[in-house]
């Protein structure tokens, strides 16, 4: 063995799996010193930040059961939406010494903004695309087949008495003869095809016997009526071209036109490398084996519009700064793979601001994806620096008995259809928010000074604010600066976005900023520092610092909390958060009418591009003043 005085490992999150044989064969470099370097070290959970850790420092952090212990398992539970005082107190306490104390020891941070000078700006856009109807009633008849239903099942009671579950009992064994736990993953990546196409289902010809035949089966199951026609076609590029096997293609469609008019260039990301041959051949494209050449070909010829690149292989190693739209057709997993296919346009040597476009399918199993790369990105921040993340979900990764939203194979197994799981989840969170702070442990608290103030002045004067905010949301200046209190918000622009109305166009009924998504509020901020201040002997530690579940689906699943009533510090607020339409209705037409719209089209163009930290002060003000008419009514 080489005595080494120092090993430098680049791209060392390669060895966060402790149990990967390459962490092993690591381990047994025998060094002096050892440095790795990363820009990803929290990826998937935190323990993979302790592998790290312990390859650079062996046994200085201790064996990873007590990190479990004493890092990740509060720091995970205190992180749901559903966290009591005592949790959250605990998670902010603990991220905290591990920021301050522990990593300062280990790890060394430089962060993009030491250049942000040199950069241009990013828009980080995700689209929730409409699935066609083609790819519905699909994506249905899979859900509804026995292969998934067994797995769904699977937890379930056994019908035979035995109170042992169902796929450890009477239902382990398919009709095929094959287990359900072998179907598992074979079905997510099935589901994960047709979001993104209905033609990646067909067999090739050029795959073997075997593998044509699996095919085969599920995609008779996906279109009993049409999967003879499309086998018999399989290689046809017919079959490509139907607008209605994708949704996402009638949005990109609409967006490609527009970027080609406008003398842009864009890369197009995927991880389904059969997608990425399937526009290929729309787009009339030839392949290249030599990377670097048609690299340097697409940067210097102003005549190349598109680059089709595949996520995994291309998200690393690559500068593409002629391009200055990303669009990422399907999302990973592992958000630290979008987040790289998004820096080979985003680097130093970028002129132009650039554009990133996720496309995600509404309803399916690409949103629990997405929606994970928002936990997982929550716990990255949490563990690099101790930010006060924003709750939006009930699920607690490796939590059984807290599978929430996001987690377990019933979350998977499910087509929300005409809705969508982010949205609702995103304003279930503003909605709570703007409810929370009436009561923390105990302590009145004035909702105008406290809880996201949408002004940094301080007035008593509830119409003079609502004026105000009435103005941000028109776009209007502020005529008297030293009058009024000025707003921390930027005015929004009223004119129309042609991006937005390209997307509407196509279908979409929603999209966020996924920027604007991670983070904390001043809300979140606030409901931190109160719980930290909390000792053993504050009232109300086991209280929800959220009000109860909001949403029918969730009260259902988890109205109880380890045998304890799901009582709130916000409890004295009874609401229901998803209202019937014409409440919602009614209730909207009366807040145009409130902050100065003549009507409430006009009112939603304009909500329509805030921002969400200009909707959460918007539904703040709102319920301040709503509140406090309440009280004044009662005798």
């Amino acid at each position: 063995m080489v005595d080494w005085d120092c090993v430098i490992a680049d791209e060392c999150h390669i060895i966060k799996e402790r149990k990967s044989e390459t962490t092993k064969a690591m381990n047994m470099i025998n060094a002096l010193c050892r440095i790795g370097l990363t820009g990803t070290a929290i990826q998937n959970k935190y323990e993979e930040l302790w592998t790290l850790l312990n390859w650079t420092n062996p046994g200085k952090l201790g064996p990873v059961t007590v990190w479990k212990k004493t890092i990740s398992e509060p720091l995970r539970i205190g992180q749901s939406h559903d966290a009591t005082v005592h949790q959250l107190r605990k998670a902010r306490g603990t991220a905290k010494k591990l920021v301050e104390n522990l990593l300062p020891q280990f790890f060394l941070r430089r962060m993009k903004a030491l250049i942000a000078d040199q950069l241009p700006k990013k828009v980080d856009r995700v689209v929730f695309c409409p699935l066609t109807d083609t790819q519905a009633d699909a994506y249905e008849n899979l859900l509804g087949s026995d292969i998934i239903s067994y797995i769904k099942h699977s937890t379930d009671l056994c019908d035979c008495g035995s109170r042992k579950k169902a796929g450890w009992c009477c239902r382990q064994v398919l009709p095929s003869g094959l287990t359900w736990r072998s179907y598992v993953f074979p079905a997510i990546a099935v589901l994960q095809k047709l979001s993104n196409h209905l033609a990646i289902l067909i067999p090739q010809g050029g795959d073997s016997n075997e593998k044509q035949e699996k095919d085969k089966d599920m995609l008779e199951l996906a279109v009993p009526d049409q999967w003879e026609k499309l086998y018999r076609s399989r290689d046809s590029i017919v079959n490509y071209a139907n607008p209605e096997f994708c949704g996402k293609w009638k949005v990109l469609r609409r967006l490609l036109k527009w970027w080609h008019a406008n003398g842009d260039k864009v890369l197009v990301f995927s991880h389904s490398v059969r997608l990425l041959k399937m526009l290929q051949m729309l787009f009339h494209y030839t392949s290249y084996n030599d990377r670097t050449k048609v690299v340097d070909e697409f940067n210097s010829d102003p005549r190349q519009f598109v680059f089709l690149i595949s996520t995994r292989s291309g998200g690393v190693g690559l500068n593409i700064t002629s391009a200055n739209k990303v669009v990422i057709v399907d999302p990973n997993w592992n958000p630290s793979h979008d987040l790289q296919a998004q820096d080979r346009a985003y680097r130093i040597g970028q002129s132009r601001d650039v554009e990133v476009f996720r496309l995600i399918s509404a309803g399916t199993i690409e949103e629990i994806v997405y929606a994970r790369q928002i936990y997982k990105q929550q716990q990255a921040n949490i563990g690099y620096n101790a930010s006060s993340e924003r709750r939006y979900f009930k699920g607690v990764q490796e939590k059984k008995d807290q599978k929430g939203e996001l987690f377990g194979l019933d979350n998977m197994f499910e087509y929300k259809n005409h809705n969508i799981l982010l949205r609702d989840i995103v304003n279930k969170t503003n909605v709570a928010e703007s409810k929370a702070g009436v009561q923390v442990m105990d302590i009145d608290i004035d909702l105008d000074t406290t809880v996201s103030d949408p002004t940094s002045g301080k007035s008593d004067d509830t119409n003079e604010v609502m004026n105000q905010l009435a103005a941000m949301i028109r776009g209007e200046g502020d005529s008297d600066a030293d009058s009024k209190p000025t707003l921390p918000t930027t005015p929004i622009n009223t004119k129309h976005d042609p991006i937005q109305a390209i997307l509407a166009g196509a279908g979409v009924e929603y999209t966020h900023l996924n920027n604007e998504v991670i983070g904390s509020s001043k809300v979140e901020e606030r409901l931190s520092r109160h719980a930290q201040l909390a000792d053993e002997n504050t009232k109300n530690l086991d209280m929800q610092v959220f009000a109860g579940s909001q949403s029918q689906s969730q009260s259902q699943a988890q109205s109880q909390s380890h045998g304890k009533s799901s009582s709130s510090i916000t409890q004295p607020i009874k609401y229901k958060f998803h209202p019937p339409k014409g409440v919602m209705k009614r209730q909207f037409c009366s807040m145009a009418k409130r902050f100065g719209f003549p009507n409430a089209t006009e009112f939603a163009l304009v909500v329509e591009g805030m921002t969400q930290a200009q909707r959460r002060a918007c539904l703040e003000q709102w319920y301040t003043e709503r509140r406090e008419k309440l009280i004044d009514s009662i005798p």
